[in-house]
């Protein structure tokens, strides 16, 4: 069977980035950049007071100086003039450094003076102190981001400092989900003997919407080959990703998979070396994608994990589309019996003490819930209370 790896690579080479569209700034958030955002502007614009209090020369502004104040500079209102000798202007944080001033006292280290006008400095200043100069933040030309950079609450505050009113992303993809399995009974129906509430696209939906996509869903066919069929081309209609959930493993009523190469599908992969999620496959058709998850929900949140979401954040031109992890410290011995790997459900604590949340078959949605990461554990294999892992986060 493939690895997970040769599996990912496949899904990254197959997939492309879509096009790109212009959009307010406001709206932009969580996007990505379909082209590099490039600084029209130096920041600060202009040289700048970084303190209340007074602007001076500082040859004149030392211990025990009395100058006069010509002036006063609310930011947003320049002083008209030029700071002389034996003079000073009154600033505050943000105003423009007026002409002939090299550097600003701060008010706590001033005294009111007499006659009234005057100031007289407590403690002086050297040369440019309390001062920000224009540029020292981004020079105008600067690449600020590259394409593929992700719209942050940061990074959107520093292209609204550029003035930049709109700019260009790549397009939200469209995902359709369809469940599988006439045992399903949406929200709301009366549960009778032998069936079970359809949970999983409404945990799927909320992970792929959070990762940017557009998102809707499909009410589960039953298990017969044209309600199949139907469901499969209105969700090729309708988007550039479907994906399924269950009926993708080799029983009468696993109909997903032959549906789908009678509708001209082609079918890259099927089965990985994994657990939970070993039924997994991916296909293509014209251009669009079909992603087959088992339809345990462990097993289909965990491929959704492993699998889509890399696939979905290379859709939207992220640049980074790969699996994120971050360290994580045992708090318990973790064994894997089985022969294939075992992506495990673990929560972590604030201090990065990581353990498992639960049971771990694959039908157990529990532990599952309890869960904020996945500790990918080999074949055969133990790893001992104690060990740093890299911890797989969504």
């Amino acid at each position: 069977m493939m690895t997970l790896e040769t599996g990912v690579d496949l899904l990254l080479g197959a997939v492309t980035t879509l096009p790109s569209e212009t959009i307010p700034l406001t709206e932009a958030g969580g996007r990505f950049l379909a082209v590099a955002a490039t600084a029209q502007l130096d920041l600060p614009p202009f040289d700048n007071s970084a303190m209340d209090g007074y602007a001076v020369r500082t040859a004149e502004a030392q211990t025990g100086s009395r100058l006069e104040v010509i002036g006063t500079a609310p930011a947003g209102r320049p002083f008209v003039g030029n700071v002389s000798e034996g003079t000073c202007v009154r600033v505050f944080t943000g105003s423009p450094l007026p002409d002939g001033a090299d550097a600003v006292v701060m008010q706590e280290d001033t005294r009111i003076s007499t006659p009234p006008g005057f100031v007289e400095i407590a403690d002086g200043v050297t040369p440019w102190e309390n001062i920000r100069f224009a540029g020292e933040d981004v020079r105008r030309g600067t690449v600020l981001a590259p394409p593929g950079t992700a719209l942050t609450p940061q990074l959107l505050g520093l292209l609204a400092a550029q003035g930049m009113e709109r700019v260009s992303v790549i397009t939200r993809p469209r995902v359709i989900l369809i469940p599988n399995g006439s045992e399903l009974v949406q929200l709301g129906a009366e549960l009778s003997f032998g069936r079970i509430y359809e949970s999983n696209t409404l945990a799927l939906r909320e992970l792929f919407t959070q990762a940017g996509c557009l998102v809707d869903c499909l009410s589960p066919p039953p298990d017969e080959a044209a309600w199949v069929e139907r469901s499969l081309r209105e969700g090729f209609e309708r988007a550039e990703v479907v994906i399924t959930i269950g009926g993708a493993s080799v029983g009468e009523h696993d109909l997903i998979r032959p549906t789908f190469e009678k509708l001209g599908g082609r079918l890259d992969f099927w089965k990985l070396a994994l657990k939970p999620g070993k039924p997994f496959f991916f296909g293509t058709l014209e251009g669009k994608f079909l992603f087959g998850l088992p339809g345990n929900p462990v097993s289909a949140f965990v491929t959704g994990v492993l699998l889509v979401l890399p696939a979905l954040r290379k859709l939207q031109g992220n640049s980074h589309p790969a699996l994120r992890t971050m360290p994580g410290v045992l708090a318990e011995t973790i064994t894997n019996s089985d022969r294939r790997r075992h992506f495990m459900r673990v929560a972590t604590d604030p201090t990065g003490s990581v353990r498992l949340s639960g049971p771990q078959a694959s039908h157990l949605i529990g532990s599952l819930a309890m869960a904020d990461g996945l500790v990918d554990v080999p074949p055969e294999t133990t790893l001992e209370a104690g060990k740093v892992v890299p911890v797989i986060r969504w």
